[in-house]
């Protein structure tokens, strides 16, 4: 028996994550690149540390939000194609994860980087902080991101627990999110840390793919017709 009052909850959980992400990404709008010179990137941080530090508090919520979606989103996937799972909604879960536990550390090195004046960051030398928190965020950070999404993909396609528009946007952001992690090995370019490149072919689709993931959860009507483990039709509520 399925708790699709869960699973949809799951869906609105992930859209509100997004609302969130957002609404960080134009808190952080002001924040210098990584190659600003250390001076000049105290007093753009100076200007804006209000808005950058609530930015940074704002991965609290957000990953509680992309936490209760990853249980829902496992469930919902664990529960397709009885008897022939092979461990891809687990996978998933692990990868969500470590997404969000690299999201937490980012933070926390965003937080030491912002949060002093800038006579500290200047004396401190806490751009080597700063430019460590551009690339925990950026580069590798999308692996995880990357992992999570094929997982989802190969999951939704193998079992059919999702309309196959979705699984192919799965497939096609968890290539973008792979091409992300190349960003390392750039510099001045758009493809560079920080920079556009990596955010419109990783992150973007990854936003796409997870509010149309959590409309599909919200809509689900899975439970209402599907036979439980007694070949009965499963009781649980749908309305």
């Amino acid at each position: 028996m399925e708790n699709v009052h869960a699973e949809r909850s799951a869906g609105w959980s992930v859209i509100c994550y997004i609302g969130v992400l957002v609404l960080a990404t134009f808190l952080n709008n002001g924040m210098p690149p990584s190659d600003t010179r250390p001076g000049d990137a105290a007093l753009i941080i100076d200007s804006h540390r209000n808005a950058m530090l609530l930015g940074a508090w704002l991965t609290f919520p957000a990953s509680a939000f992309f936490l209760w979606f990853l249980v829902g989103l496992r469930d919902y996937l664990g529960k397709a194609g009885s008897g022939r799972q092979e461990g891809l909604a687990t996978l998933a879960l692990g990868a969500g994860i470590v997404m969000v536990a690299g999201s937490l550390w980012a933070a926390g090195l965003q937080i030491a980087a912002v949060y002093p004046i800038p006579d500290v960051y200047m004396r401190n030398g806490l751009a080597a902080i700063y430019a460590a928190f551009t690339f925990t965020q950026g580069g590798l950070g999308y692996a995880p991101v990357a992992v999570f999404l094929f997982a989802c993909a190969h999951s939704m396609r193998r079992h059919a627990s999702a309309p196959g528009w979705l699984s192919t946007l799965g497939y096609l952001a968890g290539c973008g999110a792979s091409i992300a992690t190349l960003s390392i090995f750039f510099t001045d370019s758009f493809m560079a840390p920080g920079a556009l490149g990596p955010g419109v072919l990783g992150a973007l689709p990854a936003a796409i793919f997870l509010i149309a993931t959590g409309l599909v959860l919200i809509q689900n009507k899975r439970g209402s017709d599907s036979p439980d483990e007694t070949g009965e039709p499963s009781t649980s509520a749908a309305s």
